[in-house]
């Protein structure tokens, strides 16, 4: 990469970061660049690595993700705080939605309600077995109720 497409790409970010209330269109930064002196070539550019390298990274956002509804025999046969947990887990990325179905089927054919020591049983034996020692922990630690702690 040319050191000026460097220097944009940075003054660029630099810009964008100082506005805090609103990010100025990428319409309005091209022409503080032209006017600054930086060739339109090299402007595009920028803009092209900018824009790859915003696309590459995960965007996290406020949001609540969208949760499975639970149908009525679902609902009826998992207590109330099984279903935050496993909720707690998915939300923060500790499971996937094919883990939780996996869950909601074990309990499903079981007899009886399903409670926490079923669930702890299910984490335990059957979906931390797939993921790495440290996951595991957190997805522990979450299960019980405290925030994640990954290091």
């Amino acid at each position: 990469m040319k050191a000026t497409v460097a220097k944009l790409v940075s003054y660029i970010l630099e810009h964008i970061a100082d506005k805090h209330d609103k990010a100025p269109s990428e319409k309005a930064m091209r022409s503080l660049l032209a006017r600054k002196g930086y060739k339109r070539r090299d402007i595009d550019v920028a803009f092209e690595v900018i824009n790859n390298q915003l696309m590459d990274k995960p965007v996290l956002s406020d949001a609540m993700p969208p949760l499975r509804q639970l149908a009525f025999y679902e609902n009826n046969k998992i207590q109330q705080d099984v279903h935050h947990a496993m909720t707690r887990l998915e939300m923060m990325g500790l499971i996937e939605p094919i883990e939780r179905e996996m869950l909601l089927e074990r309990f499903l054919h079981t007899d009886g309600p399903a409670d926490m020591e079923a669930l702890d049983f299910a984490l335990s034996y059957i979906i931390c077995t797939g993921h790495n020692v440290e996951v595991q922990q957190t997805m522990l630690t979450v299960f019980e109720g405290f925030s994640p702690t990954i290091h």
